[in-house]
């Protein structure tokens, strides 16, 4: 289990231990924070042959049983997963599936467990086909969901499940962590990544940190540069996420600009950047700012009309040229 997780891990499978977990739990906590690894691993205990034996003060599955050896193989007949990263919703056809899977009885005879990760993407349908099975579950059977965005669930779907709130891991601890992959860890990465354990390793693993810090010293340079506007604009566009660099590159500036410390910088690696920025005048870094909170809304998937991107940020750019001038 990933190290933020031990503790949350413990409480849960103590609860299994104690018989106290509800039939329908509900991670929930940012994206990439591992909500599927540790549904996973209540998922084994609760199948597990050996959890509820006396010798077994923690509730933890003991790998070694024959329903232990069957999730290890990624066969066991009585765990059902559904949803995920690979689809855009769950619609009411596979929540209909997983209810009538969970009425039937357990193969194994302990139990049943079904998985439904990323369940805000449930249509409503989907919900609501669900609701029943969150009153009266089946049998023994247990409903694990996960979530990044349990707002989007419907409220009778929260209310009829045990809420548990995975928090955001202290930064030390991840990056303890990272180093240990053999990444090249930094508070900025993790920062960037909206202090995503798992989305900061992708990240790093894919050299994409390299990307941010190039990409925000051009910008960095577009006063004297002015000619490499277009190389700037495209790279922006790259990735939605390229945007929230420099909106953080420029919340930087702006604390810097209006003389606050040092201490707390989202991109500490770029400190001379921003400082650099911060000579525009807290004015001038607030309008930009401002103008690029306006952009990332407008260009977010389902904003409204579709706009051109490209125009968009260029028109922007050229505003920040004339500003800065």
């Amino acid at each position: 289990m990933y190290p933020w997780l031990s503790g949350q891990e413990q409480q849960l499978t103590a609860l299994i231990r104690q018989q106290q977990l509800g039939h329908a739990l509900l991670l929930k906590g940012v994206e990439g924070i591992g909500k599927r690894a540790l549904a996973a691993a209540l998922a084994q205990a609760l199948l597990c042959q050996h959890t509820n034996v006396a010798d077994n003060k923690q509730g933890v599955a003991c790998i070694h049983c024959h329903s232990c050896q069957l999730i290890k193989a990624g066969n066991h007949p009585d765990l059902h997963v559904i949803g995920g990263q690979q689809q855009r919703s769950i619609g009411v056809d596979a929540i209909r599936q997983l209810t009538q899977v969970l009425s039937e009885s357990a193969r194994l005879g302990h139990g049943k467990v079904a998985i439904i990760e990323q369940a805000d993407k449930m249509t409503e349908a989907a919900a609501n086909a669900l609701l029943k099975t969150l009153e009266e579950p089946a049998g023994e059977a247990t409903l694990l969901l996960t979530s990044a965005h349990p707002e989007r669930l419907l409220p009778t779907i929260r209310s009829r499940c045990q809420q548990w709130l995975l928090p955001v891991p202290e930064s030390d601890v991840v990056l303890r962590w990272l180093s240990g992959l053999g990444l090249e860890s930094n508070l900025a990465a993790l920062n960037v990544n909206q202090g995503s354990p798992l989305g900061t390793r992708d990240y790093l693993a894919a050299g994409t940190d390299k990307r941010r810090r190039e990409l925000l010293q051009q910008f960095g340079q577009l006063a004297q540069l002015p000619q490499t506007l277009t190389s700037v604009q495209s790279g922006l566009l790259e990735q939605p996420v390229h945007l929230l660099w420099l909106q953080l590159l420029l919340q930087d500036a702006l604390q810097l600009a209006l003389g606050l410390s040092s201490t707390g910088l989202r991109l500490a690696d770029s400190e001379d950047l921003c400082r650099a920025l911060s000579q525009r005048g807290p004015e001038k870094l607030r309008q930009a700012l401002t103008s690029l909170l306006q952009l990332r809304q407008i260009l977010q998937p389902g904003a409204g009309r579709p706009v051109n991107a490209g125009l968009q940020l260029g028109q922007w750019l050229n505003d920040w040229l004339i500003n800065i001038s």
